[in-house]
């Protein structure tokens, strides 16, 4: 019988006593790496324990319940109810933000000027050639926050993915990308190292760039949107843009895409017009 074992990291008393029960705490209240955030808890795991080969593991943030207003039964019945080929399992909130933009990249470059150049940069400097201009992201492989549920056979690529990443950016050395990644944004009232934010997007990226990976997601239009003016102001013309994409994708018509790019443009218009006005 398959067995779901879905940790939540806990880094403080506070944190310990806001996890769901029906998760398995994971301990990083000695957090000895606070510039990777999440992913030193879940690669150390990673690393020192022996995966079950087609069970589902997962490690999810202590906000997972406030960002998606799920808890764990529900999650482990969205996993018992997929088809038994499925790799990866997405409870991703901020519809908006996965629906609107051409992938998550462009979506991290919105809130983080100059992360897309870096993120490029580093995914070619670590062998990596898919150009993320030509890369579409729809509600069917977009994660945010690490809310994904996988078999070891993902998250062996997520981890040889991001060991890569890791090295480049521990790397030392004086090279302008090693610097950004190391850089930190601003995010919520705090610096963020840019590594953690293209960490954080690795899952995104493997089944939109490698199309032998099964994945399923729980819906994300009944979760929240984020706190966004195109969340609140643009609902409709966000689920065009992920339907588009998705129309896109699935049959290659040119015309679905000259239209998302249509609604994109009359989005950003409005937003900025907003801004001004």
């Amino acid at each position: 019988m398959i067995q779901y074992h879905i940790h939540q990291i806990y880094y403080s008393g506070k944190t310990r006593r806001e996890l769901d029960a029906g998760f398995i705490p994971l301990n990083n209240l000695a957090n000895e790496r606070p510039d990777w955030r999440e992913y030193w808890p879940i690669r150390n795991f990673l690393l020192e324990n022996k995966l079950v080969e087609n069970d589902f593991y997962g490690f999810l943030s202590p906000k997972f319940r406030e960002k998606t207003h799920l808890g764990a039964g529900q999650v482990r019945d969205f996993i018992g109810a997929c088809d038994e080929g499925v790799d990866v399992v997405i409870f991703s909130p901020f519809r908006d933000q996965q629906s609107f933009f051409p992938n998550i990249f462009a979506q991290g470059e919105s809130n983080h000027p100059g992360f897309y150049n870096i993120a490029q940069d580093a995914l070619n400097a670590i062998g990596e050639t898919v150009d993320l201009d030509s890369l579409l992201m729809d509600s069917r492989n977009c994660i945010f926050s690490n809310f994904f549920v996988a078999r070891p056979r993902f998250w062996k690529t997520w981890l040889a993915l991001n060991e890569k990443l890791f090295m480049l950016a521990e790397g030392g050395g004086s090279s302008n990308l090693v610097q950004s990644l190391n850089s930190g944004a601003s995010h919520n009232n705090e610096k963020v190292p840019y590594k953690v934010f293209l960490m954080e997007r690795i899952a995104s990226y493997i089944p939109a760039s490698q199309p032998q990976w099964k994945s399923r997601a729980y819906n994300p239009y009944l979760m929240p949107g984020s706190p966004s003016l195109l969340s609140k102001k643009f609902p409709e013309e966000c689920l065009i843009c992920d339907a588009l994409k998705i129309a896109y994708s699935t049959l290659g018509y040119a015309q679905y895409r000259e239209v998302l790019f249509n609604v994109q443009r009359k989005v950003l218009d409005g937003l900025k017009s907003r801004e001004q006005g």
